[in-house]
């Protein structure tokens, strides 16, 4: 763990400083003499306490950065920051894509460019053509049953592989939490909750003035399931998107409590949290002694 001491008289600091930084977790403002520490996936900044706090953990990764950062190095706005994250299982039919409710209103669509040449490898005609290319391919090889070249088959193939080896050279360029985004992903930050694709090439994002409440359900037996509910309005109607998570989230769940910690004292969203495990109660119920009364515990 790579700790610095703010030092007013050094001119890095004192740019830092003057940004009025807070630690994303605590809220506390960042002040002459802290100790912090930088996670070197997000570059967002963190006391001492609190990055022990969670495990000496954040982005899934342990790396914390060597040199104090400059301002340019900075990326992401403090109150933007991804607080967690988790990739969507891949079990069951629709974990694999984003859930289809979060591509509508009142979720907003955004979307980034990591090459000059994603427009054209990522663009919708595409996927559609290589659909196409392959229907195609078989029934002409059906009518004509003999010389057609076996090899124009792995054409599309082979484009796909040149879009998932385009995605991780450039996806590794990627100077914040993207850049450990390697499959469909949920996340926190403190504004907003949302999905995002690989390497956060598409996102659709529910603003927090949006979330009517959020509850997280750990599984208690091998027939069961984890799983998150968001609860949110649309054209003044309630509305419920459930999806599965890995249950992993609630065994290393620091990084998740303390992210929901921050969300729901924030902004004063309800959260419930569902289960019977011994560890996951002791955290909420440690956020709950400490004052969030937007946390509540249900043992099912």
């Amino acid at each position: 763990m790579n700790i610095h001491k703010i030092n007013s008289t050094f001119s890095e600091h004192q740019n830092f400083l003057a940004q009025n930084r807070k630690d994303p977790i605590t809220g506390d403002s960042i002040l002459d003499g802290d100790q912090v520490v930088f996670c070197a996936g997000c570059k967002s900044v963190f006391l001492k306490d609190t990055w022990e706090y969670l495990g000496n953990r954040h982005c899934e990764q342990y790396e914390t950065l060597a040199k104090f950062p400059v301002q340019k190095e900075i990326r992401l706005k403090v109150e933007d920051t991804i607080l967690f994250y988790t990739s969507l299982p891949k079990s069951g039919k629709s974990q694999e894509s984003i859930p289809s409710q979060a591509k509508k209103t009142p979720w907003i669509q955004t979307s980034q460019n990591i090459s000059p040449y994603q427009h054209i490898l990522h663009h919708p005609f595409m996927k559609a053509g290589k659909i196409v290319f392959v229907v195609l391919y078989i029934m002409m090889f059906n009518l004509m049953n003999k010389g057609f070249s076996p090899i124009i088959f792995f054409l599309p193939i082979a484009l796909q592989g040149i879009i998932l080896l385009h995605d991780w050279y450039y996806g590794q360029k990627i100077e914040s939490t993207y850049k450990y985004f390697s499959d469909n992903t949920f996340y926190i930050t403190k504004k907003s909750i949302g999905f995002a694709t690989k390497y956060g090439i598409e996102e659709f994002v529910l603003p927090v003035q949006e979330i009517q409440g959020i509850i997280f359900h750990e599984k208690d037996n091998l027939f069961s399931n984890s799983y998150c509910k968001i609860n949110y309005k649309k054209n003044g109607l309630n509305q419920t998107l459930k999806f599965k998570v890995d249950s992993g989230i609630f065994q290393s769940g620091t990084i998740l409590f303390s992210a929901l910690n921050s969300l729901s004292s924030t902004h004063s969203i309800p959260i419930y949290i569902e289960s019977k495990k011994e560890n996951t109660l002791y955290h909420i119920q440690k956020m709950v002694a400490n004052g969030n009364s937007n946390i509540h515990i249900s043992s099912i």
